[in-house]
Formats: structure tokens, sequence, C-alpha cells
């Protein structure tokens, strides 16, 4: 979900509150992590969950030194721990609120330690960072935070013990930039195929005075464009199991992704079945711990996302979203056939990103079950549906002149 340079995998996507509040809010014994990123960013890349918020620390790896971390338990549907290696921005482990364990009999407190391999032992809440990684980070994640983005909660503090001496840990140091192997694998994939990005961007990527964060929003449309051709049949529109590795994914979250090429005049409408979701932090009883659904460019930014207790469910079992420009006689319909509205805010192309969060070992139908996308496959036979089934993301276009007569779901066409 996080910025990162996305060489080594050649199709990847991945992945509240006000800014205001943000920087405000923000405690100043935090000055280690680096500022918070709010999911509700429009200008945050890698898709992120709206209803989330993201807070991270990286470092150098010299196998030396352990990263304690200490916090209170904070007021969230979820949190959790995910380590990172920052070359390959792919999750090394990740710890979920349900794993941590609190401190002694103080159930408010607990305590994380990120150990490296050679130093690894018997160390309560150990995530062990292996001695492979040069570059890593952690991230904090809230999802639904309770009273502000700090979810009721002081920011945790960071340590940093080497031998016997413990101290405050050292500021964090930035995502580490693209080697020389990575920028000639970025060269070659737009030469392969020019028209990925336009004249300008293609200067703009080329330009000594754009920041890193101006060209990593153009290498992520490099990156994102291709999906785009697994459209084969716009009556019939699918999600897949893309990689996400390399956008600092959440390793507890499960996530399939329709591509779509915007057609004029026409109402997109998905649909899938809903899975049961807890709505208590540490819940594990339900099939999954929390779903959404999001909406993004090929910019891999998200413009909006719709989560479990904002999602209509129709007496059918199924989540229902009718995805237009924000037009009067859409919502009436909408409203008719009490179902979703998700208002369309780009214009050619959109990602839509259905989550399953957390699911149960005995939910046979979750996100988690489908296969990786198999590039050198065709995209037919790779569909979620296959594995999913009901509760797979399908879609398909209406005309605005059809969509006016529609009254009720099973008039859809499903």
């Amino acid at each position: 979900m996080f910025p990162s340079h996305r060489i080594l995998n050649l199709v990847t996507v991945f992945p509240v509150f006000s800014i205001v509040f943000l920087f405000l809010s923000f405690s100043a014994n935090a000055q280690t992590w680096e500022k918070p990123y709010p999911g509700n960013d429009p200008t945050t890349l890698y898709y992120p969950d709206q209803n989330a918020v993201y807070f991270r620390y990286g470092w150098e790896n010299k196998g030396t030194g352990i990263l304690i971390i200490k916090g209170q338990l904070p007021k969230a549907r979820y949190y959790s721990y995910n380590l990172y290696d920052d070359r390959t921005k792919g999750s090394l482990v990740a710890l979920a609120d349900y794993e941590i364990k609190a401190d002694g009999q103080n159930n408010g407190a607990y305590t994380i330690y990120v150990v490296p391999e050679k130093l690894k032992g018997d160390f309560p809440n150990q995530i062990v960072l292996p001695d492979s990684v040069r570059f890593t980070s952690v991230f904090l994640r809230y999802y639904l935070p309770e009273g502000g983005i700090l979810a009721g909660a002081p920011t945790p503090t960071l340590e940093w013990k080497e031998g016997e001496t413990t101290r405050p840990a050292p500021p964090g140091i930035a995502i580490p930039t693209k080697n020389s192997s990575e920028a000639k694998a970025l060269e070659q994939l737009i030469r392969s195929d020019p028209n990925r990005i336009t004249n300008d961007e293609r200067e703009l990527l080329a330009s000594s005075t754009a920041t890193p964060q101006q060209k990593e929003r153009i290498i992520c449309k490099v990156m994102t464009v291709p999906i785009f051709k697994h459209v084969a049949d716009p009556q019939v529109l699918s999600a897949f199991n893309y990689n996400s590795s390399g956008n600092y994914p959440n390793k507890d979250n499960h996530y399939i992704v329709m591509p779509v090429n915007l057609k004029k005049n026409n109402v997109l409408v998905v649909r899938w079945k809903a899975p049961t979701y807890a709505t208590q932090q540490g819940d594990t009883s339900k099939e999954v711990r929390y779903y959404s659904l999001s909406q993004g460019n090929e910019y891999t930014n998200t413009s909006i996302t719709l989560h479990d207790e904002q999602l209509r469910v129709s007496e059918d079992g199924f989540v229902y979203v009718a995805v237009a420009e924000d037009d009067q006689e859409i919502r009436s319909r909408v409203k008719d056939m009490n179902i979703n509205f998700m208002p369309l805010l780009y214009k050619e192309r959109i990602v839509l990103i259905l989550r399953h969060m957390l699911p149960s070992s005995d939910f046979r139908n979750s996100a988690r079950e489908v296969p990786a996308f198999d590039n050198k496959r065709p995209a037919s036979g790779q569909e979620a549906q296959k594995t999913m089934g009901d509760y797979a993301l399908v879609g398909k276009f209406i005309k605005s002149s059809d969509w006016k007569s529609l009254t009720r779901v099973d008039q859809l066409g499903f």
C-alpha cells in the first residue's frame, strides 16, 4: 500500500481523518516515526484503504541492534505490525492484534521486539528480521480508529537496544531510492510499451529537478497499466489476485482487483456475496475481521472506500454497488433497489479492490484462496470467481437508458 519502487514485479497493484487534525494530533514523542499516512489522503499512493492510517519507521539492519516498540492498546477495529524488506517492499512477517500478548497483568500495554536473526531468543511478541535483509521498516496500522488517527492511545515509543545499552531509537531512514539495476528495468519496461505513459510523464521521469514523489506516481502507472488488458469481456467484468508484493501489502489482508475500462453513458454495477465480519478488536470468530471496496486509478491513488458497516446487504445475501457519476436519476434508482452507490471519480480507467482481512481458516471462499495471477497464462480462467464463487467481485455495465427502468435487483441480470 505504500511508496515503493516496484521494478521486480511486471504487474503489481498494491495497497476517515482530516489532514489538519492529522498533523495537529501527532504527538511529539513520536519523532522517530514518519508522519502518519492517512488512507483518505487522495495523494497517497498504493491503493490505501481510506479507513486506515499507517505509521512507518525504517532503519539499516546491521545485525547488532534490537528495536523495542512499547505501545498501549488502541481503540480500533484492528491493529497490526508488519516488518518489510524495503528493497522488495514485501511483508516479511506480521503480528495482528489477537497475536500480541500484553505486558504482564497490564492489559493496556504491550511490547514488540524486532530482533535480528542472529540475536533471536525468547522474547515476547518477537518479530525476527532475516540477516539477508539490509534495509527494513516496520509499519503500524490502525483500521477504523476511534477518536482520531491515534485511536485514543499514545503513539508507541521506539527504543534501540545494542548489547547491554538501551536508548531512544535514532531517527528513521527514508525508503531507499532505485538502484541502477531497478532503474534499467524500469527503462526497459517503458521502451517495450511506450504508450504506457505520456510524453510529459516520460520527460518528468527523466527530469533532474522533479521530486521522488512526482516520479513515483509515474512509476506506479508504468507498473499498473498492463492490468487493463485483462478486461476481455466488458459484460462480465472479473477480479484477479494480482501480486501485491512491492506495495507494502498488509500480510493480514487478501486482495482481489478488478480493472475497468470505463464506458460512456453506462452505469457500472458490481456485486459480491457478503461474508460475516467482526466488529470487535481481536475477534476471530467470523469469516473475516473486515472487508471493504475501494476505487482507485492507474496511478494507485484511492478516491473512496466503502467498508462492511457502510455497505447495505440485499435480501439475497449479496452486496450490490452502482459506480457512476453522481446523478440524481441514478441515485433515485439506487434508492428504489435499496443498493449502494459509489460516485465515479475518474474518467477513463478505474480499479476496484475488494479486501478480506484475516479470513478464518474454514472460510474456503475468501480472497486468500485465489491463486496469484500468472502473467504467462491468459487472464481467462484466472478470475477470482473460479475459486471464490459468489464471494468474488464481479461486475457489468448497464446502459443509462436501461438503468432508468430498473426498480429491483433481480432486474440487474447477474
